[in-house]
């Protein structure tokens, strides 16, 4: 009896030793496929197959992070259940034979959804079984805000980058314009390429500078960088010789050329003139960074004679143009020695040339 008892423990144990090695010797699951890259259209819908051979009770889920592999990673769902409550996820799961077919649906795309997603089984604590497929979402091009400033300033032969980047998908390729289609300074009238190089600027290369990015998905995306270049002012002046008779009205004028604006002063003798008195002086701005200062002396008188120096000066430099204003001498005309002729031609005639000469001298 006692004999029976043992066997009956021995075979007990040998049936439990034999179980327990078919449940060491179980294979692990594994992925033995899982579907291929994807590409698809803004609005369109993708599915997402795992399949996986010896699930049996482990938990598969579903994480999507971007293609850097960044930590911002987000759960999709954990079994069974979504972790996303967006009713454009759905989950689905199929069973053939010994492998389970895992799908995840992404209905109406947006731009966002577009990132690695990676199938993944824990196993115990410290290991998972995983593999991954990106989907690429197509969407138009999209300049990252990468530009410190949509106005870059630099002064007269120093040089500027400017740059620009771009998210799109295909991948977006950059050009660079100018305003009215002019000549880059590097030559052309187009540019292809992230960053546009300028070496050694001059002050014609200021302007509007447009940088576009486009890769035939909807419309390019453009920004526009204003670059400012600083330069000293530089005078012109329309007459630098001005006559005028005493007791007429005459104005003399600088034209100025620089940025920043310069300022601008007038001097006569060596004296600085101000607004006051015979003199008023004005100020007029105009495009291209140009200031018309003009200095109006009322009614000339004798003293006003002489030169007068023009002088513009900003952080970048200066310049001074000289105009000398001198008596514009009216002739006299002797009317006691003039007789009316029967046609009353002569007396015409000298008071023609006198109105003629009053008239020339006033528009000088």
């Amino acid at each position: 009896m006692r004999l029976l008892q043992w066997d009956s423990l021995i075979i007990c144990l040998i049936v439990a030793a034999v179980n327990m090695c078919a449940a060491q010797q179980q294979a692990p699951p594994t992925i033995t496929s899982i579907s291929p890259e994807q590409i698809k259209d803004i609005g369109d819908t993708v599915a997402l197959d795992c399949d996986i051979d010896n699930v049996g009770k482990f938990t598969v889920g579903w994480q999507k992070s971007n293609r850097e592999r960044s930590q911002n990673v987000n759960t999709i769902s954990l079994g069974p259940t979504l972790a996303v409550a967006e009713e454009r996820f759905e989950l689905s799961d199929d069973k053939e034979n010994n492998t389970m077919k895992y799908r995840l649906t992404i209905n109406d795309i947006v731009n966002t959804d577009a990132g690695l997603y990676e199938c993944q089984i824990q196993v115990n604590s410290t290991n998972k079984v995983t593999a991954t497929v990106e989907l690429q979402v197509r969407h138009p091009p999209i300049l990252k805000d990468n530009l410190r400033a949509t106005t870059v300033t630099k002064a007269e032969g120093e040089d500027v980058k400017l740059t620009c980047s771009a998210e799109g998908y295909p991948r977006p390729s950059i050009s660079w314009k100018r305003e009215y289609g002019a000549i880059l300074p590097i030559g052309g009238q187009s540019f292809a390429g992230n960053e546009l190089s300028l070496s050694s600027l001059v002050k014609d290369d200021r302007g509007t500078y447009f940088c576009i990015a486009d890769n035939g998905v909807g419309k390019p995306d453009s920004r526009t960088i204003n670059l400012e270049v600083e330069f000293g002012p530089v005078i012109s002046v329309p007459r630098p010789k001005i006559a005028q008779a005493t007791e007429y009205d005459i104005e003399l004028e600088c034209v100025v050329q620089g940025f920043p604006s310069p300022s601008i002063s007038w001097f006569k003798n060596g004296q600085q003139i101000h607004n006051g008195g015979p003199y008023g002086i004005t100020q007029t701005g105009q495009p291209d960074d140009v200031t018309t200062s003009t200095v109006k002396i009322t009614s000339v008188e004798s003293s006003h004679y002489g030169d007068y120096l023009c002088k513009a000066s900003n952080k970048v430099g200066h310049d001074e143009a000289r105009l000398n204003l001198y008596e514009q001498r009216i002739p006299n005309i002797n009317y006691s020695g003039l007789k009316w002729s029967s046609s009353g031609h002569v007396l015409m005639s000298h008071l023609g040339i006198l109105m003629v000469t009053v008239l020339l001298a006033t528009l000088l």
